[in-house]
């Protein structure tokens, strides 16, 4: 009996709560799409090597290295514009489905990003092929 009474006063007991510290989605999704631009823009290799942003020569500058070895600052940092925009394309044709309802914004949103992802697709084309890819 006097066992029963005890645990019935613990399972009473409030302790006072600690406020939950858990990120919201948007946040680690946001770090986690800055992560991978960081990364696949070639943010390591410049962190590491510290390349130059052009390339001296004596008739007119260079931005970008032939070939797939090396390359500059402007180099990474073009690609990674080129992938903002493709992630931000892609994030607007999404929310062009949330607009079921009002199908002009819906195909404006879809337009607009179709059009976004098209032309980082382009321009991440046209880089690799001035590098001679």
């Amino acid at each position: 009996m006097a066992l029963k009474n005890v645990v019935r006063r613990i399972k009473e007991i409030r302790l006072p709560r600690m406020p939950s510290l858990k990120p919201l989605n948007a946040i680690i999704l946001f770090l986690l799409v800055s992560m991978s631009i960081f990364i696949l823009g070639g943010g390591v290799y410049d962190i590491m090597e510290r390349p130059m942003s052009i390339l001296p020569t004596p008739s007119q500058p260079v931005y970008y290295y032939q070939g797939m070895t090396d390359q500059t600052m402007t180099e990474s940092l073009t690609f990674m514009f080129f992938l903002v925009i493709g992630v931000v394309g892609g994030y607007v044709s999404f929310r062009s489905t949330r607009h079921a309802y009002r199908p002009r914004e819906a195909k404006m949103y879809l337009l607009i990003g179709v059009t976004m992802l098209v032309f980082a697709f382009l321009g991440c084309k046209a880089l690799l092929m001035a590098k001679g890819v």
